[in-house]
């Protein structure tokens, strides 16, 4: 049975999450990253001063070499109540990019009911890789990822949880994937997200591979959006954001600072156990 959470269960969430995101925060000053809030914990920040109201989750973008440095020193950094979540620290975990979970709580999707792995509330860090100038490499590179990413997730997730279209393409690719293992398609989309792995700034843009199928090309930026940081307020602290902030949010979601219809505002994840 899905979990219909109360406005004090979300307010509770936010908080915990917002625990997380210190942590990140001071384990990104000590290690010398930078990082930027996105997706609706950016529009938070810049609308609202914190969470939407009805928002559920924390989201952040890092390039991929700091990302990297992150998925080397974060794991044995954390707090004791934390727990750094990628394919290495979890191995029934295969989401192409990571997470920071917070231990005993549970935040259980019907996704990943079945998978045995930490499902505690989280944060996700999102890698952004440097993508060719050539038109017909990065849409080249583009869709191999696409494809590879779309069957990860098939096989990765539980295919009953999705309804429709989605259920019938993502039972497909599931069988058609048999003979391939899921850590085999895991590699290979890695692979094919950081073929082009250079210092950004050195191609003129770069992409969030992760989520293309909802973003596509709303998912690319300029690479010289990401030299320049700024903190901005969210709750009571500050975060780091870009300084082009309203670029890609306007590019992502148009006129961002309009509310949504009400029938919008409802928080993103099905659930299925919850503790906070």
């Amino acid at each position: 049975m899905k979990i219909q959470l109360s406005e004090d269960q979300r307010i509770k969430i936010q908080h915990k999450e917002l625990d997380i995101l210190i942590e990140f925060d001071r384990l990104c000053k000590k290690n010398n990253i930078k990082y930027t809030l996105c997706g609706g914990t950016l529009i938070g920040a810049i609308r609202h001063k914190g969470f939407i109201p009805w928002d559920d989750d924390i989201d952040v973008y890092v390039l991929r070499n700091d990302f990297d440095k992150i998925r080397a020193n974060f794991p044995r950094e954390l707090g004791s109540q934390f727990f750094y979540q990628s394919n290495e620290t979890d191995p029934d975990y295969f989401y192409p990019f990571d997470k920071i979970r917070l231990n005993n709580t549970l935040f259980k999707s019907p996704f990943l009911a079945k998978r045995n792995i930490n499902h505690g509330l989280f944060i996700d860090i999102f890698p952004v890789d440097a993508i060719p100038d050539s038109y017909f490499s990065r849409w080249f590179q583009f869709y191999i990822h696409r494809l590879l990413l779309t069957t990860l997730l098939t096989k990765f997730v539980d295919a009953r949880s999705w309804k429709g279209k989605k259920r019938l393409m993502a039972t497909l690719l599931r069988l058609i994937s048999m003979p391939f293992k899921i850590t085999t398609i895991y590699k290979l989309e890695e692979k094919v997200a950081t073929i082009y792995k250079k210092e950004i700034g050195s191609t003129k843009d770069v992409c969030n591979f992760n989520i293309p199928i909802s973003y596509g090309k709303k998912g690319i930026y300029p690479s010289e959006w990401f030299k320049n940081y700024q903190y901005t307020k969210f709750e009571n602290t500050e975060f780091l954001t870009i300084k082009e902030y309203n670029k890609l949010l306007e590019k992502v979601y148009g006129n961002y600072m309009q509310l949504p219809p009400e029938n919008k505002q409802t928080t993103e994840h099905d659930l299925i156990e919850l503790k906070i």
